[in-house]
């Protein structure tokens, strides 16, 4: 009995290992693409700057988002999730959206407007990596919680 809940506390530390990086791995990818089209759109005439966009929107998406990430609303959907025995791929692929979502939220200014972090360009891209993250962590542990 020991060994079974000792083997499942591991299965979940690994599984949200994975989860994560998929996350961080779609977030970062869509977060790129997403700033070398404004990056191109800034400067159309500049053709220097057309061929490297998606490498600079790499950097500048990496150096502003990476700061504000933060795993603590994520952690608490799989603890949620874990101790409920919920074994919902719906659970874990909303949990993870709404996870991830509510980081630009969490992260922003006490002075900035509810509103325009919500209508902002870039929350479906952090909903969208949180669903990827959700759906691997309901793969490798949530089918099994």
């Amino acid at each position: 009995m020991i060994l079974r809940t000792v083997f499942r506390m591991l299965l979940v530390v690994v599984a949200f290992f994975f989860a994560a990086l998929a996350a961080l791995a779609v977030l970062f990818v869509m977060g790129a693409i997403w700033a070398g089209g404004e990056l191109s759109a800034a400067a159309p005439q500049d053709s220097a700057l057309q061929h490297a966009a998606p490498i600079f929107g790499m950097v500048l998406f990496a150096g502003t988002v990476a700061p504000a990430l933060n795993a603590l609303p994520a952690l608490i959907a799989v603890v949620a999730g874990e101790v409920l025995r919920i074994r919902s791929w719906m659970y874990y692929v909303l949990a993870g959206g709404a996870s991830l979502a509510a980081i630009p939220i969490l992260a922003a200014p006490e002075t900035t407007d509810l509103r325009a972090i919500l209508a902002s360009a870039y929350m479906p891209i952090f909903a969208a990596a949180g669903f990827a993250g959700g759906f691997i962590y309901w793969l490798l542990a949530g089918s099994r919680a």
